[in-house]
């Protein structure tokens, strides 16, 4: 009884402060509701441009000679006579003479077969009469059919085959007294001499090494994904070349070349997976179209191959490209959707699409998450990518590469 009085008062108080409170709820007036507000993300974007692309696949490799042969003599004898240019580095010219050797015994060997030939000349003759004195003979005195015996028909062919085998001796002979002056076979440089002034040389000893400066080549790899861009069966077959720039340092600066992409080495090498091309470069190509400087064998040079050419294709900074080769396009109201693209090039830098988006479409640039299509945005649209004439990337990987425009 005691603790009910106690707490009678309290439930008393709680249970007015509740009515109170009820009527305030249920008579007062009904407060406002606002109404939601979506705000809408700010994203970089940029206005897509068809534009027309030419691509050029960037390489490397060493300048060497096209032909490469040892000097060798083809007679024997003591060297006489060399060139003042008979030296590592000599540059000589088609039919130079690069060396010679003792001519006297070639000389007097000419002399005997030419005196064998006039000997044998005149047993010819002497055959013919003998020949011609049978026949009349024959025609008086005999009966019936001479013999071939009778009218000397065998004594007069083997003078004739006589004759013959000297001529022979005499050209032979004329032909190893040519071969006492060693020339150079074409345009080219001695790279590496053996012999010298007084030595004597046998048949078939080197004399030296000499490198054609008629025309040069660049051996230049490329892999799988970078043949994809050249015509390979024109190219082995011969009826399809293409255009290669070459670039080097020579004496301290930066030079070009142009030159020719003209076959292939047929074989992808089974370690790297790579296919070797060959560039060449002959006449003018051998000098720089911008100073004249010639390129030099041995040189390490760049290459930029012509490669495929497309038109009206979109070019898109990188980060543009999502997983699954995918874009977001921000439509009319403002909202991102996915666009599923067609990419035909990429690199470090740019994308090139050839079909997933049109020109003038407001492409995202920002790293956003998954579940983002229908997403409200407003833009910050940077201006096109530039016209683009040329793409270049560099074969050493998937994901290298530059870009030159028209300025």
């Amino acid at each position: 009884m005691s603790i009910l009085k106690r707490i009678l008062p309290g439930l008393v108080v709680l249970g007015i402060g509740g009515s109170i409170a009820g009527a305030i709820i249920f008579f007062g007036p009904e407060p406002e509701s606002a109404p939601t507000k979506i705000l809408a993300r700010t994203i970089r974007s940029i206005e897509a441009k068809t534009s027309d692309m030419q691509l050029y696949v960037q390489s490397q490799g060493t300048v060497a000679a096209k032909q490469v042969i040892d000097i060798v003599p083809q007679v024997g004898g003591e060297i006489v006579y060399v060139s003042p240019k008979f030296v590592s580095g000599g540059r000589f010219k088609k039919g130079e003479v690069i060396a010679r050797i003792d001519p006297r015994d070639y000389e007097l060997a000419v002399i005997t077969a030419e005196a064998a030939i006039a000997e044998r000349t005149q047993r010819v003759m002497q055959e013919e009469a003998e020949a011609a004195l049978a026949a009349a003979e024959w025609e008086e005195l005999g009966e019936g059919e001479a013999s071939d015996l009778t009218l000397r028909k065998p004594q007069r062919e083997g003078a004739i085959a006589a004759l013959r085998s000297a001529e022979a001796s005499l050209q032979r002979a004329k032909l190893d007294l040519e071969r006492t002056e060693l020339k150079a076979p074409f345009d080219g440089i001695l790279t590496e001499k053996t012999v010298d002034l007084g030595q004597f040389l046998n048949r078939g000893n080197k004399v030296g090494t000499y490198y054609s400066t008629e025309t040069l080549e660049v051996r230049l790899p490329l892999t799988n994904r970078d043949i994809a861009q050249f015509d390979l069966a024109g190219l082995q077959a011969g009826v399809r070349q293409y255009d290669v720039r070459l670039t080097g340092q020579f004496a301290n600066r930066e030079n070009s070349w142009n030159a020719r992409v003209v076959r292939t080495e047929g074989i992808i090498d089974v370690n790297s997976r790579i296919l070797y091309v060959v560039a060449e470069l002959k006449g003018d190509e051998l000098f720089s179209p911008e100073d004249g400087t010639p390129i030099t064998i041995g040189q390490f040079v760049t290459a930029e191959i012509e490669g495929r050419s497309f038109e009206n294709v979109i070019r898109l900074p990188r980060e543009s490209l999502r997983q699954g080769n995918q874009v977001l396009i921000v439509d009319k109201d403002n909202k991102l959707r996915t666009r599923m693209v067609e990419v035909i090039e990429t690199n470090e830098e740019y994308i090139v699409i050839a079909s997933g988006v049109e020109n003038g479409d407001i492409v995202n640039l920002s790293q956003l998450g998954l579940g983002v299509d229908g997403l409200l945005v407003e833009t910050d649209t940077q201006p096109a990518l530039p016209d683009m004439i040329r793409a270049s990337r560099n074969n050493s990987s998937d994901q290298s590469g530059r870009e030159i425009n028209d300025d």
